[in-house]
């Protein structure tokens, strides 16, 4: 089985349960509210963890109770946590502020804490944990310039790489050619391109502009609609199992992960996109992020 080695954020997710999500200079009452771990790198690396994957976590945390859960999670993920520093600044861990509205929906305001504070030079000490893995993934949650130097070294060592672009910004052609598979949702593919991502046909499109640019693979989510696969000369949709969502925080996390699960254990990469589809679809039955990710056993069960 290969490694994997995700680099990216740690946060602790901040959820209330609203009946929908708040509109600007509106007030509104929370039904429930909960502190749970969350992070778009640390859901990764526990969705892998948790469906048998082999895996390390680099980033960083502050030296508080959140962090201390944090690492917490990922060790009941059966997730290594060596490559994770904590800040000694007196910055806090992350934080996320999330909306889960009674359909499902969601919205999330970021304070990065002690993930702002990961930067470059922060990953000499942990290179040797990066040197292990053979599946690197990476977001785009911590300073942007420390993505870049992990990218360079993952593509020195000769590593695959997975990035998930979200938060979605700009990237430079040069970096996009260093990118084995990239995996944005339409919204974040519309922000990378500058083109409409609202229908299958923009999706390939903006997809194939991204191939264009130079990235090896390109797999778009895309929520209920399942996912849009689209590679050099080819393309295909891949519809989502149906089944009634209650929280879709940890949805694409648990793709994420689960893609890089199947194909470390030497799944091809079109079965290593089921199983993500599949264990996607069991995350949203659940509510929270890393507690909503299912086991290998639990996706097998639900869709026996």
């Amino acid at each position: 089985m290969k490694k994997i080695v995700v680099i990216g954020s740690l946060n602790m997710d901040l959820v209330t349960e609203v009946n929908h999500l708040v509109k600007p200079g509106e007030t509104l009452s929370a039904t429930s509210f909960s502190a749970l771990p969350g992070g778009k790198g640390a859901n990764q690396a526990a969705a892998a963890g948790k469906l048998g994957a082999d895996v390390h976590m680099v980033g960083k945390i502050g030296a508080d109770d959140y962090g201390d859960e944090l690492l917490k999670s990922l060790k009941q993920a059966s997730v290594a946590t060596d490559g994770i520093q904590i800040e000694k600044n007196g910055s806090p861990s992350g934080m996320a502020f999330i909306q889960v509205s009674s359909t499902g929906e969601n919205s999330i305001v970021l304070v990065n804490g002690a993930n702002n504070n990961f930067r470059p030079h922060d990953l000499d000490a942990i290179r040797g944990v990066i040197e292990q893995g053979e599946i690197i993934i990476l977001q785009l949650e911590v300073p942007f310039e420390t993505v870049v130097m992990a990218i360079d070294l993952a593509k020195e060592l000769g590593k695959k790489v997975i990035l998930n672009p979200a938060p979605a910004r700009y990237l430079p052609g040069e970096l996009l050619k260093k990118i084995d598979l990239i995996i944005p949702n339409e919204i974040e593919l519309e922000t990378l391109t500058g083109l409409p991502a609202k229908t299958e046909n923009n999706i390939y499109t903006a997809a194939n502009r991204l191939l264009a640019s130079g990235a090896g693979k390109v797999i778009v989510t895309a929520g209920d609609r399942g996912c849009y696969c689209v590679g050099e000369g080819t393309r295909e949709h891949i519809p989502s199992e149906k089944v009634k969502a209650l929280d879709t925080t940890a949805a694409g996390d648990s793709f994420i992960g689960a893609v890089a699960a199947g194909l470390s254990e030497g799944l091809t990469e079109r079965k290593a996109i089921d199983l993500a589809v599949k264990a996607a679809a069991v995350t949203v039955t659940r509510k929270g992020a890393q507690p909503s990710l299912p086991h290998r056993g639990e996706v097998e069960d639900y869709f026996s």
